[in-house]
């Protein structure tokens, strides 16, 4: 089932447990402004507790997106003090909630994702990508810096030399290469993308949705802690897991060799 949200900028698509948002702006190539992240952020909150268990999140028309509608900014005032307003008052919440969302989100690249765009792809968990996709941290080419935290996602994705690359050229990054520094996870012929993103997305709903949440918490979490700090956030991750109804399926079903039947609780 499709609708709109309340910005007709994004759409809203639930298939069973995988909820799609797609960017809905393609004669931009989906360059984003503050309705539209508003509308996304929205969308992200409301998928934490109503049944989903994957998010994806992609453009339409053949871009994922271009990054900001720096056009209609300055339409509307464009200036450092706008800029750091829209910065820290709706980009940056909006990356937080990607960031932030209990359940895995995938970005699925058609296209070009670049400028904001691009460091939307970064926050989400996993980057699906088709062979046409490209990513460029562009904000050099009009003398600025990554604004949507591509300074602190890219060299932990990538590594500081690649990162430092990206950012300091603005180079775009083609699919293929994508793959090859780990920026993308998959990368998908064009004539299939829909179709392999969707199983792919509808293979993660499946998993237990206990050890969806937590294991996408720990991991992240663990980024800005110690070794000794994820072996026990992890122990006991996992003693509160298996006290729990699908944490015995697991093993019930193992012993049994059938499949899971997991319920959330």
């Amino acid at each position: 089932m499709t609708q709109t949200s309340p910005s007709e900028k994004l759409l809203i698509e639930r298939r069973e447990a995988v909820t799609l948002l797609t960017i809905n702006r393609p004669e931009v190539r989906n360059a984003v402004d503050d309705e539209t992240m508003n509308a996304l952020r929205a969308a992200l909150q409301g998928c934490a507790d109503d049944g989903t268990r994957c998010v994806v999140l992609t453009g339409a028309g053949g871009a994922f997106s271009a990054g900001a509608d720096l056009k209609k900014a300055a339409l509307s005032g464009f200036g450092p003090e706008e800029t750091f307003r829209l910065l820290t008052d709706c980009y940056g919440p909006t990356l937080k909630a990607i960031r932030s969302c209990p359940w895995p989100v995938l970005a699925a690249v058609d296209g070009y994702a670049a400028g904001i765009g691009c460091d939307m792809a970064l926050a989400c968990d996993i980057r699906l990508v088709s062979a046409r996709g490209r990513f460029a941290e562009l904000f050099i080419r009009i003398g600025l810096i990554p604004d949507g935290g591509g300074t602190y996602l890219l060299p932990r994705i990538i590594g500081t030399g690649r990162a430092l690359e990206m950012i300091l050229t603005g180079d775009d990054v083609s699919a293929a290469e994508a793959l090859h520094i780990g920026l993308a996870n998959k990368v998908f012929p064009v004539e299939s993308f829909v179709q392999d993103v969707r199983a792919y997305a509808e293979r993660i709903s499946r998993q237990a949705p206990g050890s969806l949440r937590r294991g996408k918490a720990a991991l992240l979490e663990s980024l800005n802690s110690s070794y000794e700090d994820a072996l026990a956030r992890e122990a006991a991750n996992q003693r509160d897991i298996l006290m729990s109804e699908d944490g015995m399926e697991g093993f019930r079903a193992f012993l049994e060799k059938r499949s899971p039947r997991w319920t959330g609780r």
